[in-house]
């Protein structure tokens, strides 16, 4: 690997060398949920952004998130409708837009799943104490949130 700018740059590798191997142990060994659907990299993320957004996700904000057109949310979810996955309504806050969400199945399968791979890779984070977490938390949260 060749040597980087400064030390800044440095430590932003380092980060994201530790977030690519967590990733790799999230899907390792783990059944992934809705596995019998044959669902897409990309459905499975809409599925995920769903499960974890804090404000309501309309089909073009899906679709920014997704980095995908509008067209292609728009088969993405009739997709995922199909398979009972998700489901529109009017958008509270502007009658002229539609609001996607999990189904309750769904929902409950996203939870499943997320719940054994905490079981499972829980034992990473014993050296944490709960101060840790919750700042390491924060910190994740803080380059993550949702524009």
């Amino acid at each position: 690997m060749p040597p980087l700018a400064d030390d800044r740059t440095a430590l932003v590798a380092s980060v994201l060398e530790s977030v690519t191997l967590l990733a790799r142990a999230i899907t390792a060994e783990q059944k992934a949920p809705f596995g019998e659907r044959g669902l897409s990299g990309t459905q499975m993320q809409a599925l995920f952004t769903l499960a974890h957004s804090r404000r309501a996700v309309t089909p073009g904000r899906l679709a920014a998130t997704l980095g995908v057109t509008p067209g292609a949310v728009t088969q993405l979810v009739d997709g995922l409708r199909g398979e009972s996955l998700v489901q529109t309504s009017v958008n509270p806050a502007d009658a002229r837009s539609r609001v996607i969400s999990l189904t309750t199945d769904a929902a409950r399968e996203v939870e499943r799943f997320e719940r054994a791979v905490i079981a499972r890779l829980a034992p990473r984070f014993d050296r944490l104490d709960e101060a840790d977490l919750d700042r390491l938390s924060a910190l994740l949260h803080s380059i993550t949130e949702e524009p």
